[in-house]
């Protein structure tokens, strides 16, 4: 039986070790840059993210920076996406949007996004 997963913000203790794993991507370790990511809760911190995401409000929008999920993972990467949107429901943001690759596509289709002028996807919170 697979475990149960968990979807939160990256916690300030786990910030570190975050952005390096993740630095390779470019994506700016700025105070603007919330990072998600599914766990088991069960686990210890040394553990790492079974998938992580990287998203920076925008007023009424939150944009996903990006999504990592390890290699044939597909259900992992959907699962922290399916989360991420439940999470930001509690917020003020009123869309998620999101710029991937095509490749990416079917899982943002999957996790409930739909296609928008500009090649963006995104779905309502």
């Amino acid at each position: 039986m697979d475990p149960l997963l968990l979807v939160r913000r990256v916690p300030a203790h786990r910030l570190a070790v975050t952005r390096r794993v993740t630095a390779r991507w470019g994506t700016p370790a700025t105070p603007e840059v919330q990072w998600w990511e599914l766990v088991d809760p069960v686990c210890d911190d040394q553990q790492p993210a079974a998938a992580l995401a990287a998203v920076r409000p925008d007023g009424t929008t939150v944009r996903l920076l990006r999504l990592a999920a390890p290699p044939g993972r597909h259900d992992l990467a959907v699962q922290v996406l399916q989360g991420l949107i439940d999470a930001l429901r509690a917020g003020s943001a009123h869309r998620l949007a999101a710029a991937l690759p095509p490749d990416d596509h079917d899982l943002l289709r999957e996790a409930g996004f739909h296609p928008v002028p500009g090649d963006w996807w995104s779905v309502d919170l």
